[in-house]
């Protein structure tokens, strides 16, 4: 027991689309998403006000997303409370994580593109992935739940949900071109077009983004390039039809190219590995009356992963082994139907149900063995209500049965209370209780490899465990959220205790590798969120977190594993942005990250803190009818700093990008 404390990519789309629909859920705007009192989506599925949600919420929008000046998601959500990142492509790609980070991959939230999830069972859960789906041009505002929503999405909802939506395909008609460059061999290019009528609309983009990476210092002194490119194309559509309903397809795929391993080793060799992704997504609604709506959602996506190389140890011990191939290849195909029934049962009582089915399958001769192929079937039968049950009070009511022959049984339900108190300010309190099933590879892995005749198999090097059960939290939370039109300032305050149980463990040495139940750990602190407009052209971000990480018992209780487990999140963080668009049309952007007290994935020596400083400065212009920005961008002025792990470091960078638009 511890003391608590290559743009070598061709997209080939087929895409349909349809409809218009009359109800009030329906009939939503971007300007109520993105309004003084925004509405949001990625809680209940219900349409709510922020002051009505059961959870914390930051929005990230188009305005924000464009004058920070980064190049992708992950880089946006370093400015978000509670949240870990790192920008390396070397383990997986860019990840996110939300109260604490132990190891390479960043497996208990959920990161969904438009109401799809992203979850890759073949990298561990990660949604390294994912995160790189959308080019930042193409995305309207980032939706986070700070907090367990397992009550609304059921498995990985773990400790919160990232929803990613993409620009409405009837607001980005005509062209657009944009181009960065800069130190560290930055080279964006990115396009858009978007065409049609009231009846039908439709964007097609396409752009890629690389770089040198971040700088490898290996403990031998090898230097590895770390330079990647990732390749990116969408379409979306919109249809209507007369009394039908409203119809969005979505098609997309993306490439990523990534020097990883180290120049100097024979198990690790230096080379480019590629990770893809193909989807397919419909999103049909339909009006059955003005209270009442259903809406279907179906998807298909496939993920791949290439990476191998040569084995070629020199040592005579191993010479059957001499040139063979280690492999983490794979191919994984996600499936998902589900449909909702939304009513608006009384002007005090608003409801949502469905269902859900999920199809996982991954094949990966390398990851399984003689198994080959692991496939997960998922069933989910959700509700949610939102009650006001006095003038300033609401009640929101959920929960999420789910069956999964991966997982069994999970049962998450949540209660949460917002009591307006005064205009403007709203308490909230409330419980929940979320799930993370064990992915593919952590039960079922058998990680082998054999000479060059298919013989002599070596012992395992990792080893799944069948007996696994999913992890489970129990979330309190009280909040207090407050907007004041007349000073234009608006925030959010979360005091959190977050129980872990069941927590999944892994055994790094000796080999196998292994992995198994048994972490209890407490998330314990506090976090909160300004948002300030003291001028028509003036806005600034400001947040906080302190974050306390107890361990009452490991899996595997090892010093390494506890030091990076009890300081997997920083004790203290903070960020703040400053922008600014003067008369003359030039705007100004600044931006201060700070974390201190944490522990890195790869070192069990000492605790780290950052710094980071960037500044951003564009001017808007015109040229005819063409709308034009110029921009400067300084990222980190500060010192380098290492970025995740002790071998990689993100440096000063300055990029120059043009964008046109018509």
């Amino acid at each position: 027991m511890y003391k608590k404390f290559s743009f070598p990519f061709l997209l080939f789309g087929v895409t349909l689309a349809a409809a218009q629909t009359g109800s009030p859920a329906s009939a939503l705007s971007e300007q109520d998403f993105l309004g003084d009192m925004p509405i949001v989506l990625s809680v209940s599925r219900l349409a709510q006000r922020l002051d009505e949600t059961p959870g914390a919420m930051t929005i990230l929008d188009r305005n924000f997303i464009r004058m920070t000046g980064a190049r992708d998601v992950v880089d946006l959500l370093r400015l978000v409370p509670g949240f870990q990142t790192t920008t390396s492509f070397e383990a997986d790609a860019p990840m996110a994580t939300y109260h604490g980070r132990s190891d390479e991959v960043a497996n208990r939230i959920q990161v969904l593109v438009d109401g799809r999830s992203v979850y890759s069972g073949f990298l561990l859960g990660s949604a390294g992935l994912g995160w790189q789906t959308l080019a930042l041009d193409d995305i309207e505002r980032i939706e986070v739940l700070r907090g367990s929503n397992s009550a609304a999405y059921g498995a990985r909802a773990f400790l919160g949900v990232v929803n990613i939506v993409s620009r409405d395909v009837r607001e980005t008609h005509g062209t657009s071109v944009n181009m960065n460059a800069g130190e560290n061999g930055v080279v964006d290019l990115g396009t858009r077009v978007g065409w049609g009528d009231l009846s039908a609309t439709y964007r097609m983009s396409a752009d890629s983004r690389g770089d040198d990476g971040l700088r490898k210092v290996f403990t031998n002194g090898a230097q590895a390039s770390g330079r990647n490119r990732t390749s990116r194309v969408n379409f979306a559509s919109h249809l209507s039809m007369d009394g039908e309903g409203e119809m969005d397809v979505r098609a997309g795929a993306l490439e990523i190219a990534a020097v990883r391993g180290d120049t100097a080793s024979v198990g690790n060799l230096e080379r480019l590995r590629f990770l893809g992704a193909q989807f397919a997504q419909l999103d049909w609604r339909k009006a059955l009356s003005d209270d009442q709506d259903i809406a279907l959602h179906a998807s298909h996506t496939e993920n791949t992963n290439n990476d191998s190389f040569p084995y070629l140890n020199p040592d005579p011990a191993y010479a059957p082994y001499f040139g063979i191939p280690i492999e983490f290849k794979a191919k994984e195909f996600n499936d998902v139907i589900s449909l909702q029934h939304t009513v608006r049962q009384s002007l005090s009582l608003n409801t949502v149900w469905g269902g859900e089915v999920r199809r996982e399958q991954i094949i990966s001769r390398s990851s399984f063995d003689a198994r080959e192929q692991v496939s997960s079937n998922f069933y989910r039968l959700f509700a949610s209500a939102q009650w006001q049950v006095l003038d300033n009070a609401v009640l929101n009511l959920g929960a999420l049965q789910e069956f999964s022959d991966i997982g069994g049984h999970s049962l998450s339900p949540r209660i949460m209370v917002n009591w307006q108190f005064s205009a403007g300010h709203t308490l909230r309190a409330g419980i929940s209780s979320a799930f993370r099933p064990p992915s593919a590879y952590e039960k079922y892995a058998a990680v082998r490899y054999y000479d060059v005749n298919g013989a002599s198999p070596t012992p395992l090097y990792v080893s799944g465990n069948t007996g696994l059960v999913p992890e489970k939290i129990i979330s309190r939370e009280l909040g207090y959220y407050f907007n004041s039109s007349a000073v234009n300032l608006a925030g959010d305050v979360r005091i959190f205790s977050e129980h872990i149980a069941d927590g999944i463990g892994v055994k790094l040495k000796p080999n196998p590798i292994e992995y198994g139940n048994g972490d209890n750990v407490a998330i314990t602190g506090a976090e909160y969120q300004l948002s300030w407009k003291p001028a028509p052209n003036t806005q600034l971000f400001f947040n906080q977190t302190w974050t306390d990480i107890s361990v009452n018992a490991l899996a595997y209780p090892d010093a390494d594993t506890l030091l990076r487990t009890v300081h997997g999140a920083p004790k203290y963080a903070a960020s703040l942005a400053m922008m600014h668009t003067f008369p003359s049309g030039v705007a100004l952007t600044l931006m201060h990250q700070r974390a201190e007290e944490f522990a890195l994935t790869s070192d069990n020596l000492r605790l780290y803190s950052i710094g980071r400083t960037d500044v951003r400065v564009a001017k808007a212009f015109k040229l005819g009818a063409t709308k034009a920005e110029l921009a400067l961008t300084l990222q980190n002025l500060d010192v380098p700093y290492l970025d995740g792990d002790k071998k990689f470091y993100f440096d000063r960078r300055a990029m120059l990008s043009l964008r046109f638009e018509n």
